[in-house]
């Protein structure tokens, strides 16, 4: 549903923030009411004002269609006699008689002489009397008592006041007495037949008593003085339990004989008593209107006196103010009442005069933070009705008793000595308005009044800085105001007519609201107001008033006017205002902008009828008056916070519970109002029939935009509107389900100890609650989760207290449906089989239980607590079931199977739909995983750690529900058979990656499914995970005997780039791919994989090659640059021949490792290599400088040792005459013995022939060198030992090549010692000469 035209789509909770927020306006307007010295326009103290001679102070109703009887501001209820024991009383009579009342007990008082009776006002019953008295009662009061002094049954104390003494006597009540109830005053009343104190008057006659709040006691006395009765538990030091204390001289008159107390004199004794217990200010007017003011104290618990103003000075205050009016008027003072902090922020008494004139005073200045009284100040002079000039209303004479209290003034004027005249004055006709507007009428009443008073609650009042709302705000929820008259005839009961009575009356008197009387009212309420008014009487339950429920309804559709358009822009008139935009029906009211309470107007940019125009819908006053109605009803809880802190005593200490804020009372007036409106709203909404053709001819436009359109045109525009009030007012239909819901819900939860129900939320939770307001709680999100855990809350409740939730699953549904739906309700149907089956002990049917359950959750449609629900189903060991309602629920949250799609897409960035999709399914698949894991970790024997026992006695039992680790091993390997047994690819998906990235690769290596493969295939694409994949995806091959694959993946693997592995591990896979090679050949012997096989072989000793390099490169030190670079060059991957050469063997001069290429490569060049050869040996002689010879020889010749054995084979790469010649040259230059080239020789594997054939060459080649290092004889010497050698080890010459090898041998010493005769013969030539004959015995021998 769109909400307006043009307008995007909203969500449902955009509509309830959208109307909340009309709410929230209306509440803001209702707030906008002046303050009285606003209204009557006093600006600041010392400006007073006048009123009352302007024609609109109080406007003449029947000019406004209504007759002053139509519109009556209050009616006589009843009228009850006296009891008839009473009237036998009179006779008895000798000194005294006095009438009064007790308001706040419903009763009224007698007293004839010294006997008091008290009786019910309303019926004439449970008549009680006190006769202990000894002389005649002169006042009485009925007073709150103190505060921890009297027993809790005394709810009252009787305060009677005779010439001799002053009594106080306990009133209690049959039955409980609660103050806070109204069925508490229907209790019999009892007088304690004891005073509870009793003190002398001390001559003093006592003509007023009046108790404040806390149980002070002040009593106005005929001296002129004021006293105060104070008592407490105990005497003091400086005080007795009960005293008098007389507050016009000194606080210590107590201690004072009487007969010297004489400050005052009786001249004007004190009359009235009038306390503010707001401000804590008592008002005191004596006979002569003397007003005096008495401080007493920001607690209450003080006295001061502050001001006290002669009647003298009032009056000609007055006169200065309103010069035209007779001073008469002013004087005397007849009644004197103080204004509260609800009734006015800066004035705080009204006096009345005998003329019904009000004299308004203030005790500070104006504005500011107001501190203690200070003054009495005279501001404002309000005449009552027939002073304007063109009135013909007559004017109130000798009124004799007044009441004033929240707007409303009643005058009781002698019309003769046995009958009165009540007017009643009052504002509630016009609120919201900025003068003060009053409307008044008059009744006779029967006799002379003797008591007049208000019928109070007897709540205690609390104190506010805002005065209270005007009438019409509040009469959905307070009763009417009623009045008690008392004469010696009885009682007369009279109510303050609201405009809802008003209303109601007037629909009663003319049978309906097709009259001019009901539009009048219309017409002076305004619109909205009068609609909102409507709404109580068309929303009332109660049989009786069925009647007037259908004709409030009719009036409210025949006079709520219609929706209109309004456009602003380039077609507005030079002052920017268009035709009056809130137009009521039948033309009754008019106002160009909204006024406080009336509706606002909303722009909408479409159907702009030309350019730079935008529209502006302005809603009816049908629509508004549902929205005020719905504001007023929510107005005390809309902004409240919810809940507020209990603190409770408990074992643990104070503890501070959250309990409700809204009372229960409040809570089921306020759901009764709602759900009135709710049906009203959801009825009528059936019955959508548009503008009516005789509404749209009263539709106004502005004749800028409407001047040539024609009535097609008008009907269109209307029905456009139309349209969008309708939407609105479905918006605010949704706001009335969801609060009427969650105060259904809220009055369930009190109902079931909210306080305990709230400590079972997180702390989080409960500070949330702690925080949270009524309108949050029913239009935010955050409320409706809230509201969603409460539920739960109360829910667990009952399954703890294994207590069946069918009641109250189906009172939530009734009462909550939107916030606890079917779904809910089978949720919890579901909870209470799994609390159930927790300890059922027969296992059948515990699984019937476990598998009824799931049933029931599969069938939920809205989204579940997913992990909540698997938590459930673990505590109950019903593992299985969870795979098998996570699999459902995720086929049901995609059904389309758009997340496989999504995934097999390479999850695309802007596929929002497949993207949703795949994370709705990954949370059920997480819940599966997140079971294996644990059953994962039960299933691993821990050994437990020993614990200190919580108790002393035997050890505690182990818990039953405990799984060991072979119920843990069993259930996981259920588990996992049944998630191999499912279909759905994206669940082994999920499944494949809990496996991947919890290690458990062995068992994902066991999984035998067709979604393996392409999954690993799959993971092998993406880069971070690449080498885990295919090391995955070459030993499932290698398991499924693929062994060709294996292999082609192992090569990749070895080949890949990168530094996620090193070399040693690439040849690990390339070792590995030829042994699956090898396997794969012999299974299938093709060409292919031969080919394939003979290249792996090859990258293989490249590779090693490579290995090789790298370990030459790791001996160098490591500041030489680029060393580092060029080793993780080598680990990123593999190279081939000439890199290896180019780029880091012949770079870095690695020997060594360039013949080892050179010879892998195949390639021949001898000078290369003797290059090579030469270069090896010199950098290991030159590493061994420092050593002695034997160790050098040692490292040469484990240097080349290997290396030669590694070429033996490969003559062209192991040039031995050369290396034989190098080395000896080397050896002859560092003085090492002449026998270690030879043995290395032949330790490498050279033939002794062979090397005997070398050295030979070698010593007749005749080279220069070892003249020039002058050793010639260096070579023979070397010979010498060869032969040597030889001889001492005969068996390294294989025996049948013994005697031809001799024989070359001896041929050769011969020529040597031949050789040696030819030179000069020095010591060392005859040394070898002899060393050579011996050694050629010794050949002759061998």
């Amino acid at each position: 549903m769109s909400s307006f035209m043009g307008s995007p789509q909203f969500s449902h909770q955009d509509w309830l923030e959208g109307a909340a927020r009309q709410v929230d306006r209306q509440l803001q307007d209702e707030r906008s009411y002046q303050e009285l010295s606003d209204q009557l326009k006093v600006p600041v103290h010392n400006q007073p004002s006048l009123s009352g001679l302007n024609e609109l102070d109080y406007p003449s109703l029947p000019e406004a269609g209504i007759s002053i009887d139509s519109l009556c501001e209050i009616s006589n209820v009843k009228r009850v006699p006296l009891p008839p024991e009473l009237v036998e009383q009179f006779e008895r009579m000798q000194c005294n008689c006095m009438m009064g009342l007790f308001p706040t007990i419903e009763r009224a008082w007698l007293t004839i002489d010294s006997d008091i009776f008290v009786w019910r006002y309303e019926d004439g019953t449970d008549l009680a009397y006190f006769d202990g008295l000894n002389e005649t009662i002169l006042s009485a009061a009925l007073v709150k008592p103190k505060q921890g002094i009297f027993q809790p049954h005394i709810q009252y104390l009787l305060c009677l006041a005779t010439p001799v003494d002053i009594v106080l006597l306990g009133v209690s009540f049959s039955g409980p007495y609660d103050n806070m109830t109204a069925d508490s005053r229907s209790g019999e009343m009892h007088l304690l037949p004891e005073p509870l104190f009793s003190i002398p008057t001390d001559n003093t006659y006592i003509v007023s008593i009046t108790g404040a709040p806390n149980g002070r006691i002040f009593m106005a006395g005929k001296d002129g003085c004021l006293y105060e009765l104070a008592y407490q538990a105990d005497d003091g030091w400086f005080s007795r339990k009960c005293r008098k204390i007389n507050h016009s001289t000194s606080a210590l008159s107590f201690l004072v004989p009487s007969f010297l107390n004489f400050s005052f004199s009786e001249d004007d004794p004190l009359l009235q008593l009038s306390l503010d217990d707001s401000r804590n200010i008592l008002y005191a007017c004596t006979e002569k209107g003397t007003i005096q003011v008495f401080d007493l104290g920001q607690d209450g618990r003080s006295m001061s006196r502050v001001a006290s103003i002669p009647l003298n000075t009032t009056v000609h205050s007055a006169a200065l103010i309103a010069r035209t009016v007779e001073r008469s008027n002013f004087k005397p003072i007849v009644h004197i009442s103080a204004l509260t902090k609800s009734e006015s922020t800066n004035i705080h008494l009204v006096a009345v005069t005998k003329t019904g004139v009000r004299l308004y005073f203030t005790t500070n200045p104006f504005g500011g933070n107001k501190g203690r009284p200070g003054m009495l100040s005279l501001v404002h002079v309000r005449l009552p009705p027939g002073f304007s000039a063109s009135t013909t209303v007559h004017k109130p004479q000798n009124v004799h008793m007044a009441y004033h209290k929240k707007g409303t003034l009643l005058l009781v004027a002698s019309q003769s000595e046995d009958s009165d005249i009540l007017w009643t004055v009052s504002n509630d006709s016009f609120p919201f308005q900025g003068q003060l507007m009053e409307a008044h009428s008059t009744i006779a009443v029967d006799g002379r009044t003797w008591a007049m008073c208000e019928v109070t609650s007897g709540e205690p009042n609390v104190v506010v800085d805002k005065p209270d709302p005007p009438a019409v705000v509040t009469q959905h929820s307070e009763t009417p105001r009623k009045f008690i008259l008392l004469s010696a005839q009885g009682s007369n009961i009279f109510m303050k007519m609201r405009p809802v009575d008003q209303l109601r009356q007037l629909l009663i008197d003319c049978q309906g609201p097709d009259a001019d009387e009901v539009k009048a009212f219309f017409r002076l309420h305004k619109i909205e107001q009068a609609c909102s008014t409507c709404l109580i009487l068309a929303c009332s339950r109660i049989a009786a008033d069925q009647q007037v429920a259908t004709w409030a309804t009719m009036a409210f559709f025949m006079y709520g006017g219609e929706p209109q358009l309004n456009f602003t822009g380039s077609a507005m008139g030079t002052d920017g205002r268009m035709m009056p935009s809130n137009l009521g029906a039948m033309g009754l009211h008019q106002t160009s902008t909204p006024a406080p309470g009336m509706g606002h107007p909303y722009f909408h940019p479409s159907m702009t009828p030309g350019p730079n125009i935008t529209q502006e819908i302005i809603f009816s006053g049908k629509h508004n008056g549902i929205c005020l109605y719905l504001a007023r009803i929510l107005g005390s809880i809309w902004e409240i916070n919810v809940t507020m802190d209990y603190p409770r005593q408990s074992s643990q200490g104070i503890t501070n519970y959250l309990t409700s804020r809204i009372n229960g009372d409040d809570l089921n007036r306020i759901l009764e109002n709602v759900r009135g409106l709710s049906d009203f709203v959801e009825f009528n909404s059936r019955f959508d029939t548009g503008p009516s053709e005789g509404m749209m001819s009263q539709v106004p436009f502005s004749p800028h935009m409407m001047g040539h359109m024609d009535e097609q045109g008008r009907k269109k525009l209307q029905a456009e509107a139309q349209k969008m009030e309708k939407v609105s007012l479905q918006h605010i239909q949704e706001l009335i389900r969801r609060v009427e819901e969650v105060l259904g819900l809220w009055r369930i939860l009190v109902d079931h100890q909210l306080h305990i129900i709230v400590s079972t939320l997180s702390k989080d939770q409960q500070n949330q609650l702690r925080g949270m307001s009524f309108k949050q709680l029913s239009t935010h999100a955050a409320g409706k989760e809230m509201c969603a855990s409460l539920i739960t809350c109360l829910i667990t409740r009952y399954l703890d207290d294994n207590a069946t939730i069918d009641a109250i699953s189906s009172r939530l549904r009734e009462v909550c449906p939107s916030l606890y739906s079917s779904d809910d309700a089978t949720c919890s149907k579901a909870n209470e089989l799994l609390q159930a089956a927790k300890i059922n002990k027969n296992q059948n049917e515990k699984m019937t239980q476990l598998n009824e359950a799931l049933k029931l959750y599969k069938e939920v449609s809205q989204p579940l607590q997913l992990h909540v629900v698997c938590n459930q189903l673990a505590v109950v060991h019903f593992y299985t079931g969870i795979v098998d309602l996570c699999l459902a629920l995720s086929k049901k949250r995609d059904p389309q199977n758009l997340a496989l799609h999504y995934y097999k897409s390479g999850e695309p960035h802007d596929d929002i739909q497949g993207m949703t999709s795949y994370m709705s399914r990954m949370e059920c698949y997480n819940c599966i995983t997140d079971t294996l894991a644990y059953l994962l970790s039960a299933s691993v024997s821990h050994p437990h750690a020993p614990s200190v026992p919580k108790s002393p006695g035997p050890p505690p039992q182990p818990d039953p529900n405990r799984m060991t680790t072979y119920d843990a091993e069993k259930h996981k390997e259920e588990v996992f058979r049944m998630s191999l047994k499912s279909d759905d690819e994206m669940f082994h998906v999920a499944l494949y990656d809990w496996f991947f990235h919890a290690n458990l690769t062995e068992k994902l290596l066991e999984v035998q499914t067709p979604f393996i493969e392409p999954y690993l295939k799959r993971k092998a694409t993406c880069p971070s995970e690449a080498i885990g994949a295919l090391d995955m995806l070459w030993k499932h091959y290698e398991k499924c005997r693929n062994f060709s694959a294996a292999a082609r993946i192992l090569s990749r693997l070895s080949e890949r780039l990168g530094t996620d592995m090193n070399l040693q591990q690439r040849i690990e896979y390339l070792s590995r791919a030829i042994m699956c090679a090898k396997s794969s050949s012999t299974r299938t012997s093709s060409a292919v994989e031969g080919e394939f096989l003979h290249e792996l072989e090859e990258k293989m000793e490249v590779a090693r090659l490579q290995l090789q390099v790298q370990r030459s490169l790791s001996k160098l030190p490591s500041n030489i640059l680029d060393v580092q670079y060029a080793l993780t060059s080598l680990d990123s991957e593999l190279m081939d021949l000439t890199r290896l050469y180019e780029e880091f063997a012949d770079r870095f001069d690695l020997s060594e490792c360039k013949l080892a290429i050179v010879h892998c490569a195949g390639l021949y060049d001898g000078a290369l290599i003797e290059n090579l050869w030469q270069s090896i040996i010199d950098k290991e002689i030159e590493a061994t400088t420092n050593m002695n010879p034997n160790s050098r020889i040692t490292n040469l010749q484990n240097k080349l040792l290997p290396i030669g054995r590694l070429y033996i084979k490969s003559d062209r790469y192991f040039p031995i005459a050369f290396i034989v010649k190098y080395l000896e040259q080397r050896s002859c230059d560092l003085s090492l013995n002449t026998k270690w080239t030879f043995l290395l020789m032949l330790d490498i594997g050279v033939p002794p022939a062979k090397l005997l054939e070398i050295y030979d060459r070698l010593f007749k080649s005749r080279d220069p060198y070892w003249q020039q290092v002058q050793k010639p004889l260096r070579l023979l010497e070397v010979l010498h030992d060869l032969l040597s050698h030889i001889c001492e080890n005969r068996t390294i010459i294989p025996a049948f090549e013994r005697r031809s090898f001799t024989t070359l041998c001896l041929d050769s010493v011969s020529n040597y010692l031949v050789e040696l005769q030819t030179m000069m013969n020095t010591p060392q030539q005859s040394s070898v000469v002899s060393h050579f004959k011996r050694l050629q015995a010794q050949l002759e021998r061998f």
